[in-house]
């Protein structure tokens, strides 16, 4: 009923102001103009904002955009990425005799939107819009409050080098605005680069984690504030002796990032849970659970808790192991959750959806929804999803640019 109501109020201010009439925002109280607008989607109110300079300094104020986030926001999308990632951080340095390269071997990346409800393709993304030099991999770290963190990974040169550098975009995919991060520095020796993205909910400000490896013997951290808009290095660091693996999935929760690392580069040996604060930036070594899956583990949030993904199986049966991380109790434990049981050994886990189902690539690289309650399994046809990932974000107003970080001011509003 409300939402009706809004569509008129709206509507109709709009046709009144066109038609030459007096009728402003001013005539409704702004607490109840403020409800009203709080629940329409983001491409509604960046259109509204152009009907007057009323609605256009309402909409934009910070405790605004907030309370459209926070007010149920029922609104979603979905980005998905084909082509090439950056699943596994690549050694870069200057080449030499001595050195292993890593080269993936694959099509261009690709980043579409999808309808969260249908799953259906409606457009591509350009990608020269979002990065300054062409990228050979992107990966989707977040959301976040409705903001996409995208690591583009650099091309090789024309004589066959790689490129050792990232350039690194926040996105809000609702408003289509962006914003490029201030280059990293790039070592001269011979380093893994991994990264981080999330919310600090002490400062309202939104990092970007970068863990720089120097031959597993030293690391160090850099951390991106969107609120100074600079990179600085901090005193904490993981273990150098481990390998972190990029996440794939939604990994930071209630101000706090998490990863999922081994003790060689080929996945062998005992697992590790590492987890950063992103408001005291400290990283912690949390309990891993016991080693079931004999595929690569994940680690993804999931219906607000934090997950572990086993790939699982035995002969001629394969399955999907949710594991859930329990802090509730004296102690943290691990808890088994449900599965996807019964799927070809070639498939691969890309989202877990709140409608108990989750999105797979077959063996063909076709994109398949599977219900994993009623085993039910339908083909997305959406081809070439070999290297895909699948985010859902919530539609957000958040601002990138401008005069100062909304979020910042949110804090004084």
């Amino acid at each position: 009923m409300l939402r009706n109501s809004s569509s008129r109020a709206v509507s109709g201010e709009g046709e009144e102001m066109r038609k030459g009439g007096n009728m402003s925002s001013r005539d409704f109280p702004e607490d109840v103009l403020m409800e009203i607008l709080a629940r329409l989607p983001v491409k509604s109110l960046m259109r509204f904002k152009c009907v007057s300079k009323s609605f256009y300094a309402l909409i934009t104020k910070p405790c605004f955009i907030t309370k459209h986030l926070t007010s149920h926001n029922p609104h979603r999308g979905a980005i998905l990425r084909r082509g090439k990632g950056s699943e596994r951080p690549r050694f870069l340095s200057p080449p030499n005799e001595t050195q292993e390269l890593e080269v993936h071997v694959s099509y261009r990346p690709r980043l579409s939107r999808l309808s969260n409800e249908t799953l259906e393709l409606s457009e591509d993304v350009d990608l020269s819009q979002l990065f300054q030099d062409e990228v050979s991999g992107v990966q989707m770290l977040g959301p976040c409050n409705g903001i996409l963190c995208l690591a583009g990974s650099l091309k090789m040169t024309k004589d066959g080098d790689l490129q050792p550098g990232y350039e690194m975009v926040l996105w809000n995919p609702a408003t289509r605005e962006s914003k490029m991060l201030p280059p990293m520095d790039m070592p001269t020796s011979t380093f893994t680069s991994n990264f981080g993205f999330g919310f600090d909910p002490k400062t309202n400000d939104y990092k970007v984690i970068r863990i720089l490896n120097f031959d597993f013997r030293q690391c160090k951290v850099e951390v991106y504030s969107l609120g100074t808009n600079s990179w600085r290095v901090i005193d904490s660091s993981p273990d150098p002796s481990l390998f972190i693996k990029l996440p794939r999935f939604p990994s930071c929760l209630n101000g706090v990032h998490y990863w999922w690392a081994c003790e060689d580069y080929y996945d062998e040996g005992p697992r590790h849970f590492i987890a950063f604060d992103m408001s005291n930036e400290v990283f912690q070594e949390l309990l891993p659970p016991p080693r079931r899956g004999f595929y690569l583990e994940d680690i993804a949030v999931f219906n607000d808790s934090v997950t572990l993904i086993l790939p699982s199986g035995n002969i001629g049966e394969s399955w999907i192991e949710i594991w859930v991380w329990n802090e509730s109790g004296v102690e943290s434990t691990w808890t088994p959750g449900f599965a996807i049981r019964r799927i070809h050994p070639y498939w691969r886990l890309i989202q877990l959806r709140e409608d108990d189902s989750a999105v797979l690539t077959d063996e063909d690289n076709y994109l398949v929804l599977r219900h994993y309650g009623t085993e039910e399994t339908r083909n997305l046809q959406i081809v070439e999803a070999g290297f895909s990932q699948l985010v859902t974000y919530t539609e957000s107003l958040t601002l990138l640019n401008g005069s100062g970080n909304a979020l910042e001011q949110q804090a004084t509003s």
